[in-house]
């Protein structure tokens, strides 16, 4: 009777302990598999490049400036080289005064063009719109597990007017937002990813870095994170490509459809 009872006590144990292992076994593979995604908010989810449009419009007209083919291609040559320079968060003024300059405004003229700029900007901003598809995305992320951050270098204030239009957006990314204001260092350095790493509780080299700029695809690359550059903001496809994404998609509703073969690259 003894060693019947000490037989069936051992079996219970062993069968626990067997039940713990494929437990813990299931549990760890879940975690290896695991992949989270940080996104780039302007360009990317929220439709305020074409504000930069607006500016333009307004501004040309006010000066009576008039350009060719060949001025804007320069234009935009220029607008380029600035945005792959330092990722800083007064970058839109650069750009600006440099096209100001560029297309013949004297310095007084191009001081009251950022002013008019500055205020056409505020007065757009309610206007915006998320690109088509960021709901049904983050849907998508929420019924399958997959855990999300935002890095961009827009300040928290900032985050705050592009985001409270949307509170069944923005109440998914309490918590998750890296903001200019949460770093030292803006993208391309690695200080987003690696922050946003922490906060999906995701290695970096199971991340997915979506973003329209150059900045978001070299911040991926440099710790070994998948990248995906979408044509939604400044950036044409060529400009996109030259940052050498492993993927390029038109938008980021294309994830969706896409997300097998993501994964499959990241498990490669």
């Amino acid at each position: 009777m003894i060693y019947e009872l000490i037989f069936s006590l051992n079996y219970r144990i062993f069968n626990l302990k067997s039940q713990i292992f494929i437990t813990s076994s299931h549990f760890a593979n879940q975690m290896i598999n695991k992949i989270g995604f940080v996104f780039d908010l302007d360009g990317t989810l929220i439709d305020s490049t074409k504000i930069g449009d607006i500016i333009k419009q307004k501004l040309y007209k006010k000066y009576n400036i008039e350009t060719n083919e060949e001025l804007e291609k320069e234009i935009e040559e220029l607008q380029y080289k600035i945005m792959h320079g330092e990722n800083r968060k007064n970058l839109g003024a650069k750009i600006m005064w440099a096209i100001f300059k560029k297309i013949g405004l004297s310095f007084f003229q191009r001081l009251n063009a950022l002013r008019l700029a500055n205020k056409i900007f505020k007065e757009e901003i309610p206007k915006i719109n998320i690109f088509e598809g960021t709901r049904e995305l983050f849907e998508f992320l929420d019924e399958n597990s997959y855990p999300y951050a935002i890095a961009t270098t827009s300040s928290s204030d900032e985050v705050d007017d592009r985001l409270k239009k949307f509170p069944d957006l923005y109440s998914k990314l309490k918590g998750k937002i890296i903001s200019r204001d949460s770093v030292s260092r803006l993208k391309p350095h690695p200080e987003s990813i690696e922050l946003a790493s922490k906060i999906i509780d995701i290695p970096l080299n199971r991340i997915v870095v979506c973003g329209d700029m150059y900045s978001d695809i070299e911040m991926g690359k440099s710790v070994g994170a998948l990248t995906i550059g979408v044509l939604t903001g400044f950036l044409s496809k060529e400009r996109i490509i030259e940052s050498d994404p492993d993927f390029v998609f038109d938008s980021i509703a294309e994830i969706v459809p896409n997300i097998n073969k993501i994964k499959g690259k990241i498990n490669n």
